[in-house]
């Protein structure tokens, strides 16, 4: 009996000492989840805020590259005006003189008349004249077409319909997004083009455009950042892999990527850009985009032979057609 009430007493003292520390340990995990939650949210805010900087840094990129693109034929079209004001000026003398022959009062003032139409013919050299009047509203109306078709891009590429799923065709976001990057490419990129044939597609067409531009934007970067005097290349082309699925292709001949490097583009925060070049962030965005769309990214790079990005996206969301 001494023995049992020892051994319930003992029981007793360790059921005591075990739920003290199972109050304590739980006190413990409570404030260290608490602190979690916190911090967790905390990365949520930062993580957020760092995407609305990527986000700023496209939009200044796009403003850029639009305020250059719009200048170039506004350009043109403002230096075109005052030559043929005053080629339209030497036009109108001429008329003038024309109407003075209905107001010659005899032959000898007609004739001083038409003697005058045609020395001042030769002086402005007509055919001369006539033919810079062309040229200049031929280049007036490149200038405005060129507008036009930048302002075209813009709309395309800027879509404010992004929050909803709708079908729109992938090779006008491309050419959209070409257009605005046309400034960064300058004289030391070729652009070679090969779009196919496309349906549209059911996607997130402001999303995919920021796909693009972001892909293209790196290409860019890799040509130019390769130290080399020879112009660098890059080969977009969309096709059909099959009857469910688009293909876009994405290649350049810039610096490439080692097994190591291509292994971590896709990880937040990961970059080989040079300090304050990049945030880390727009391949990991462009691969959450492609998984929204139930799509597949699959890279292709070697050091100093280049890469490729090539991207499928399914033709529905659901890549089942509607009933």
């Amino acid at each position: 009996m001494k023995i049992s009430l020892e051994n319930q007493r003992i029981i007793r003292e360790q059921n005591i000492l075990l739920e003290e520390k199972v109050t304590e340990r739980t006190t413990e995990l409570t404030f260290t989840n608490t602190e979690l939650e916190s911090t967790l949210h905390r990365l949520k805010n930062t993580q957020s805020q760092l995407v609305d900087a990527e986000k700023m840094a496209s939009l200044g990129q796009l403003t850029a590259g639009i305020a250059h693109e719009i200048n170039n034929p506004i350009n043109f079209v403002s230096s075109n005006i005052k030559p043929l004001k005053r080629d339209i000026d030497d036009i109108w003398s001429i008329v003038h003189h024309y109407d003075l022959m209905n107001k010659a009062e005899s032959i000898e003032d007609f004739k001083k008349i038409i003697k005058e139409v045609d020395e001042l013919k030769a002086n402005l050299d007509v055919n001369y004249l006539k033919t810079e009047v062309d040229t200049l509203l031929n280049g007036m109306q490149d200038g405005a077409q060129r507008t036009v078709e930048i302002v075209r891009g813009l709309k395309v590429f800027s879509r404010l319909d992004e929050s909803d799923l709708k079908f729109a065709n992938i090779n006008d976001g491309i050419q959209s997004t070409l257009i605005i990057l046309n400034n960064q490419m300058g004289n030391n990129v070729r652009l070679h083009k090969d779009l196919g044939n496309l349906p549209d597609i059911e996607c997130f067409a402001g999303k995919l455009n920021q796909v693009f531009m972001n892909i293209i934007s790196n290409a860019i970067y890799a040509i130019q950042s390769n130290g080399s005097d020879t112009p660098g290349g890059i080969w977009v082309k969309t096709s059909l892999k099959d009857d469910q699925t688009v293909r876009i292709s994405i290649k350049d001949n810039g610096a490439g990527m080692s097994a190591e490097v291509k292994a971590k583009i896709f990880e937040p925060f990961f970059t080989t850009k040079d300090v304050g070049k990049g945030t880390g962030l727009g391949l990991s965005i462009v691969f959450q985009i492609i998984e929204m769309h139930n799509g597949q990214i699959d890279v292709i790079s070697n050091p100093n032979e280049g890469t490729e990005f090539i991207i499928d996206l399914p033709i529905f969301h659901s890549n089942k057609k509607a009933l």
